[in-house]
């Protein structure tokens, strides 16, 4: 004969392995149930820097190298450079030409359609700007120096670089270019096509700026102010965007205006 106690024992056992195996057939997904369902890894920030073409009037020179950028170990990684050069007279444009750029040995490349040039005249001559973005994917890992050739030897330039990761591998194809003169801001307006894009620009300019981003979400990453030469500026920023939509991108400084302005962006897809 069972106990009262036994009794209850035995039930509880009984209604214990109903509610495991309860458990393991609703609650528990399967490895084949969970295969695609992790969350996709966002783009994320590694590391940025910037120099600035240390002459004297009128000394020139021809070669500008970033020292010891540093890219980690994040994967699909990539590389964006942006390139500001500036001279006067027109006989020095063909000077402005960027012949190449280097980062630990392997070559970059331009972004197509990322090239802008203007000028404006200041006491009687003619000031020439130009901002152009290279790329570079999986960029090697570590301190490696970026090293921008020009046709000639020039008076004013600076370079700025970010690097990031869990990037689509590919050339980025979506861009748009803006460009102005005597002005304290810029804005341009750019539509992502990607949900979790990041948009990564520059802003190149004729004078030494205070520029700094007006969106939010928008972040200053480097800040290049040539303090020799023709004392130009280089500025570039990140600006992520959680579903694809048209954003701002607005700079802007008090007080003085800037003779010569050139935006680039780019839109960087996440990788999937």
């Amino acid at each position: 004969m069972i106990s009262k106690r036994n009794r209850f024992v035995i039930a509880a056992a009984i209604c214990l392995v109903g509610l495991m195996a309860c458990a393991h057939s609703s609650d528990t997904t399967t490895e084949e149930e969970t295969k695609g369902a992790l969350a996709e890894a966002k783009i994320e920030f590694d590391y940025a820097d910037e120099t600035s073409l240390l002459v004297v009037s009128p000394v020139q020179k021809q070669v500008l190298s970033l020292k010891n950028f540093r890219v980690g170990a994040g994967k699909n990684r990539i590389l964006i450079v942006g390139v500001q050069v500036e001279e006067a007279g027109k006989e020095n444009v063909a000077d402005m030409v960027i012949s190449g750029i280097t980062c630990g040995g392997q070559t970059l490349s331009l972004i197509s359609g990322s090239e802008v040039q203007l000028s404006s005249m200041w006491r009687g001559k003619e000031y020439y700007l130009k901002v152009a973005v290279y790329y570079l994917i999986n960029p090697p890992s570590g301190e490696h120096d970026i090293t921008v050739t020009y046709a000639g030897p020039v008076t004013s330039a600076n370079v700025g670089a970010i690097s990031l990761y869990n990037v689509k591998q590919a050339a980025p194809v979506n861009l748009v270019t803006n460009k102005q003169g005597k002005q304290k801001k810029i804005i341009t307006q750019f539509t992502t096509k990607n949900d979790g894009a990041w948009v990564v620009d520059i802003v190149g300019g004729g004078h030494k700026s205070k520029l700094k981003p007006k969106t939010k979400g928008h972040i200053r990453r480097f800040n290049a102010q040539e303090k020799s030469g023709g004392k130009s500026s280089l500025v570039g920023g990140t600006l992520p965007v959680r579903s694809a939509a048209e954003v701002s991108l607005y700079w802007a400084q008090p007080r003085r205006e800037i003779n010569r302005l050139a935006h680039v962006a780019v839109e960087i897809a996440p990788h999937k």
